[in-house]
């Protein structure tokens, strides 16, 4: 068998494990790459060597942000500041409905900077103490706090990874993700998404308008953490200007600020700052890792051309058509399968689209981003947040079925995902 087959057989098996559990998913991967490499040695094919795989595989920079930025968000939202910012949203607001918005668009706002499980994790209590006052069911806003952060997780580089992915693969820095060439870019589609996707909510949640009374305010630990957040997005910004080509700088200082973010915590409360280092998401970095090599070996061995090769004699010379598959496709897929993964496989092809179709690479990437993210809201199994929020139903006693999860995630994915869709379309297609 050739060694091509080998690695299409084995991505797969990775990537049919990934779609039918959650559990040791870095493990699988990294299984799947030492499989690759053992395969590239007995074939002596030198594009699986270990010393390639680490040199031109893995986008050490997206790592060092990733690493960095988990950790300032962790302290952040220790500090409590986040849960001060919802209960002032809940109090200030004129009705349930209204508040419960409130911290939809809150869970939102923190998805940008800040990974989506740890935004659900951090509003949920606020949002199960809103139900608890306005004595209804929890499931549609902890629902609405899932989906309107998977939604603005794509919105800024390191709002999610499969925005890391795009910025590794494109190299593009944190500004770019606002606009790119002159143009606006990834962060306004998404607020057209938001925009849409908080108007259906409030036609989901109009019923209950029953007035809340008041409860204290939350004290905040401390706000340094809210400068080590405004430092970090700060100097993602300037990095794009003096790295433009998003190979060093912005991975370099978000790891060490991240490294001052631990050390102020160490000097100010040695034992939080042990249990930040316990509780930090070691497999998310390996995870993404894997995830390099993964999407490197079927680019390396032709298979992400194959599939560019594919969807352009479906559509022939027609962007339009190419955008729009590949932005309902990845809808679909994304609702079923890890979009982290899926995504590292398909922004190859983006760039063999517009080689074959025309167009800019960017009016294709920007497509998958959109429909990529968005398209996990469909289903409890389709982002990682969707999951944890069920989770946090269960243990308050409601079960969530498919369906139920889908009665708001279908909808609320179809018009966000139009929004973002047309455009991206309107500023974008007119690029060469």
């Amino acid at each position: 068998m050739e060694l091509r087959w080998i690695v299409l057989a084995i991505v797969a098996g990775v990537y049919l494990y990934l779609c039918l559990s959650t559990r040791h998913r870095a493990r699988a991967i990294w299984l799947g790459v030492a499989v690759l490499v053992v395969a590239g040695y007995a074939f002596g094919d030198a594009r699986l060597s270990l010393r390639a795989l680490v040199e031109d595989a893995i986008i050490w920079n997206v790592i060092g942000v990733l690493a960095g930025a988990m950790l300032i968000a962790d302290l952040f939202i220790e500090s409590r500041v986040p849960v001060l910012l919802a209960n002032l949203i809940v109090d200030k607001t004129s009705s349930t409905h209204m508040a419960m918005l409130g911290v939809c668009a809150l869970s939102a706002a923190i998805s940008s900077f800040a990974d989506n499980v740890t935004t659900v994790l951090l509003v949920s209590p606020v949002a199960l103490a809103v139900a608890r006052r306005a004595e209804m069911s929890p499931v549609p806003l902890i629902i609405g706090i899932a989906i309107m952060s998977n939604l603005e997780g794509a919105a800024t580089l390191i709002g999610d990874p499969p925005s890391m992915l795009l910025a590794g693969y494109y190299r593009l820095g944190f500004a770019d993700f606002f606009v790119l060439h002159g143009r606006p870019f990834i962060f306004f589609a998404i607020q057209c998404g938001a925009v849409l996707g908080l108007a259906f909510l409030w036609l989901i949640f109009r019923i209950h308008r029953k007035r809340m009374m008041p409860e204290p305010v939350t004290k905040v630990k401390s706000w340094i953490p809210v400068g080590f957040i405004g430092t970090l997005v700060a100097f993602l910004v300037c990095s794009s200007y003096y790295d433009p080509g998003f190979r060093w700088l912005a991975g370099t200082g978000a790891l060490i600020l991240g490294a001052f973010a631990l050390l102020w915590t160490f000097r100010r409360d040695a034992a939080a700052a042990r249990e930040m280092v316990k509780r930090y998401e070691y497999p998310t970095i390996f995870f993404l890792s894997g995830i390099f090599v993964l999407g490197y070996a079927m680019n390396e061995f032709g298979w992400v051309k194959a599939i560019g090769d594919g969807i352009t004699t479906l559509v022939g010379r027609n962007p339009f058509v190419a955008y729009t598959v590949i932005v309902w496709f990845s809808v679909l897929v994304s609702g079923f399968v890890d979009n982290i993964a899926y995504v590292a496989v398909m922004l190859p092809v983006t760039k063999v689209l517009a080689e074959g179709v025309g167009g800019s690479p960017m009016l294709y990437a920007g497509g998958l981003l959109v429909g990529a993210c968005l398209g996990g809201n469909i289903t409890p199994i389709g982002a990682a947040c969707n999951v944890v929020a069920c989770g946090i139903l269960r243990r308050e006693g409601h079960t969530v079925s498919f369906w139920r999860f889908a009665k708001i995630g279908l909808p609320f994915t179809l018009l966000a995902t139009l929004a973002g869709y047309l455009f991206i379309w309107v500023f974008w297609h007119s690029v060469g």
